[in-house]
């Protein structure tokens, strides 16, 4: 029996196929009898610019009103601006050189591969001339780490043999390992392996820079022509590396590498107008087990209907930081405050200087806030064994378009006790000892922290069940537009989560909202305190709440991609040009998944020069839009100009 005896049109392989743009590497080889070995090598470097005004809409107010703006303040925080303050307009935010170096060895049935990368980003090093606003706090610079690296991304060995029959492949060590049949949307069936978002942002990125390797055993075995079993374990944890804290794209300031180690609203944000800023610490993250993660498919063809089927089972540990915290403690207000009354205190969390004990601590937490109650903390959490069950197909059909067939495929996942996100600023609020909607069956209504004892810890999340549905269309039309080939790929995801109402419990999305809405009592149960002064998050009440743009349990949206295939244009040099867009319609999803927030746009366009096939430069502009304020990256649009060699 062959090992591949019958010809399949995946979407995957047609992806690959339609990225014509991949540059072949011919780069060091050396063959010798059954021994082999190559090397290919990348370089690159490239820089981007900040295209667009900042939006003061997700600015902290404090820091809204020292640039001098008056917007209406809708939705940001102190906590979530140093990114966008840090860069301005027609400044570069990244100005990088990559190399990465791919080496393959083959003897007989056996085989080694690794790939390493290192990059040096010399704006971010530097890191001069970024900002053109007065100081601001905090004042979260980027780390000088995050413009330098080296890493071994694979490297891993791997052995064919027969088992009678039934040909049996197996691989071990730091590797990628790709299920379903997912194209542009995360948090599919293809969840075996995190993503490093910076991969994906950095001037000269490859697709495969953002999937990060793990050490795994993985094996597939053909029972049939038409039946393979796969199966892997994982023998590490890590988790989504999101933008560091101060990087052009980051969007929060509590998670993240380089964060400043905890929660700094001003005092206007959290309700106490004279406190000039509110400090909660950052703990360590609690970070689960390397062991526990596992996973076993079965892939079907079907010879007279020309489909695969896929059957999936994983079961994994979260990559995505939930914030929590532990409870303040009362009992241990700071030393040179005891002996204070809780009327006092809590005339305190409003005024921010109702007494005057003379001492050295009374003069500290009057700009400190969270001093009062010193154990309080903010932790990074990450669940342990989410469950995901996934089916896929993969086929081609003929719509009657131009150019022949189409490749046709899709997939439905669920996950069974996926974390989402309590609203964080509610629950920040709720670890700082303030009053707090954002959580479930609590003994009091709407002060839903108090079933907490002081010191416990609170997590800020909540499980529930997930589904995700994807279907993806890739189509080839030869000889369009003068062009050799263009490639279209329309990509439909939607999304379901089983939520409690919002009365029940409030989830948070991808962007901070104000926390007036419908469900706000007059006053607080535990405290007898104003909620309109306590969460202040928006300044002025007329902006009310933006009802529509809080998570729901459904939401869908699209991504379409258009690349073109210009060969030989003049002198041996190929044109690339792609057009891309997305679109979230309906629906925005629940935090700390971020796949749809309701119309919200991004328009990307690029144009690629290829010469000899070795050598390219490529300049790119995208545009975020929709969703605004709400969406915040529409005021991050940006220029892109690279230039790459492989050899």
């Amino acid at each position: 029996m062959a090992m591949n005896k019958r010809f399949k049109v995946t979407a995957l392989a047609a992806a690959i196929a339609a990225a014509g743009s991949v540059i072949p590497a011919y780069g060091f080889e050396y063959e010798k009898d059954d021994f082999r070995m190559q090397v290919d090598t990348t370089v690159s470097v490239g820089a981007s610019w900040r295209a667009d005004d900042r939006d003061y809409r997700g600015v902290g107010v404090a820091n809204a009103a020292a640039a001098g703006e008056s917007q209406a303040h809708l939705h940001g925080t102190s906590s979530q601006d140093n990114s966008n303050l840090l860069w301005q307009k027609g400044s570069t935010f990244s100005e990088v050189a990559k190399v990465t170096v791919d080496m393959e060895l083959n003897y007989k049935n056996y085989g080694a591969f690794v790939r390493g990368k290192a990059f040096y980003d010399h704006r971010i090093v530097n890191g001069d001339g970024r900002t053109d606003e007065p100081p601001f706090f905090p004042d979260n610079q980027p780390a000088q780490s995050a413009g330098t690296s080296a890493d071994i991304l694979d490297a891993f060995v791997w052995g064919d043999w027969w088992l009678g029959d039934k040909p049996l492949n197996v691989r071990l060590g730091k590797q990628v390992i790709s299920w379903g049949e997912g194209l542009f949307f995360p948090n599919g069936i293809n969840s075996v392996n995190p993503v490093d978002v910076n991969a994906l942002l950095a001037p000269g990125s490859e697709v495969k820079d953002a999937l990060i390797p793990l050490n795994a055993l993985y094996a597939s075995i053909g029972l049939t022509e038409a039946l393979t079993l796969e199966g892997f374990v994982l023998f590490e944890w890590k988790e989504t590396l999101l933008p560091e804290c101060g990087t052009f794209f980051s969007t929060t300031d509590l998670a993240g590498p380089n964060c400043y180690g905890g929660f700094y609203p001003s005092g206007l944000e959290v309700g106490a107008p004279g406190a000039s800023t509110v400090h909660l610490p950052r703990d360590s993250d609690m970070t689960p087990d390397d062991d526990g993660q596992f996973g076993i498919a079965a892939r079907y063809f079907v010879d007279s209907i020309e489909t695969e089927f896929g059957l999936y089972y994983m079961n994994y540990h979260s990559r995505l930081p939930i914030v929590s915290g532990h409870m303040p403690v009362p009992s241990e207000l700071n030393p040179g405050l005891t002996g204070l009354t809780l009327s006092q205190v809590r005339n305190f969390l409003i005024t921010g200087n109702p007494f005057d004990s003379g001492t050295p601590a009374d003069a500290g937490n009057q700009t400190n806030t969270a001093g009062l109650f010193p154990v309080a903390d903010i932790v990074s959490e990450y669940s342990e064994d989410i469950q995901l069950l996934g089916v896929s197909f993969n086929t081609t059909v003929d719509f009657g378009l131009p150019g022949g067939a189409t490749a046709f495929s899709g997939e439905f996942s669920m996950r069974k006790d996926q974390p989402f996100q309590l609203e964080d600023g509610d629950t920040l609020a709720g670890l700082l000892g303030l009053p707090s909607l954002s959580c479930a069956d609590a003994p009091t209504p709407y002060d839903c922290y108090t079933k907490y004892e002081p010191g416990d810890f609170a997590s800020g999340g909540i499980k529930l069940d997930y589904y995700q549905a994807e279907i993806a269309f890739i189509h080839f039309f030869d000889q369009v537009l003068g062009a050799s080939r263009w490639t279209a790929i329309l990509d439909i995801a939607g999304s379901y989560v089983d939520m409690p109402s919002k009365d029940e419990a409030l989830l948070n999305s991808s962007y901070n909202a104000t926390l007036y809405h419908p469900y706000i009592p007059a006053t607080t149960v535990s405290t007898g305190l104003p909620y309109e002064t306590l969460l202040q998050l928006s300044p002025s009440p007329a902006t009310n709440y933006e009802d529509e743009y809080y998570p729901t349990s459904g939401a869908w949206g699209y991504k379409l991609r258009f690349s073109g295939d210009y060969n030989n244009v003049f002198a041996g040099i190929n044109l690339r040009p792609t057009i891309s867009f997305s679109h979230d319609v309906y629906g925005t999803t629940p935090g700390p998944i971020t796949n749809f927030l309701e119309d919200r746009k991004a328009l990307g366009l690029e144009l690629e020069g290829v010469y000899l096939n070795t050598y390219s430069v490529s300049v790119a502009y995208t545009d975020f839009y929709g969703a605004e304020p709400y969406n915040q990256m529409a005021d991050r649009d940006y220029y892109t100009i690279s230039a790459q060699a492989s050899f």
